[in-house]
């Protein structure tokens, strides 16, 4: 497996939902759409504002049955280290991603700024309402919902 870096802006769709954010993405593999994931969610924190990449980390995920699984988790985390270190994913790289194994993906960090980002969407939580992580037609597309 070769690695592929991602960062922003990646292409995403937002997705109608009562009360809530969503977003579709789409990859060729099932690395691809995890990392356009990630940065569909930085960039529903950012507003569209550009984020520049301070840090990188190296994160390893405990084992998921599922890839929608390891898909939440990852979200999770991401946004926890939004509210408590005020970072946002301003690339990413999966290094490794299968379903009931750990996942690890190499995250660069950028610095929350309250100008830049003003136009930021307040999420709350991942939620497992309605995630997606599937294979149709050859492609891979994933979703989730956010609160908001």
């Amino acid at each position: 497996m070769f690695h592929v870096r991602y960062a922003l802006p990646q292409p995403y769709r937002e997705l109608d939902h009562t009360a809530d954010a969503g977003v579709e993405v789409e990859g060729a593999s099932p690395a691809e759409t995890l990392a356009r994931l990630v940065l569909a969610e930085a960039a529903l924190l950012a507003g569209g504002g550009r984020v520049e990449v301070e840090r990188e980390e190296r994160l390893a995920l405990a084992p998921q049955h599922t890839l929608e699984e390891m898909a939440v988790a990852l979200l999770r985390e991401l946004l926890y280290r939004f509210s408590t270190e005020r970072v946002i994913a301003g690339a990413c790289e999966v290094n490794a991603l299968r379903p009931g194994a750990p996942a690890e993906v190499t995250i660069g960090f950028g610095r929350y700024d309250p100008e830049l980002h003003e136009e930021g969407m307040d999420l709350k939580a991942v939620t497992r309402y309605a995630a997606r992580f599937e294979e149709v037609d050859g492609r891979w597309r994933a979703q989730v919902i956010f609160d908001i």
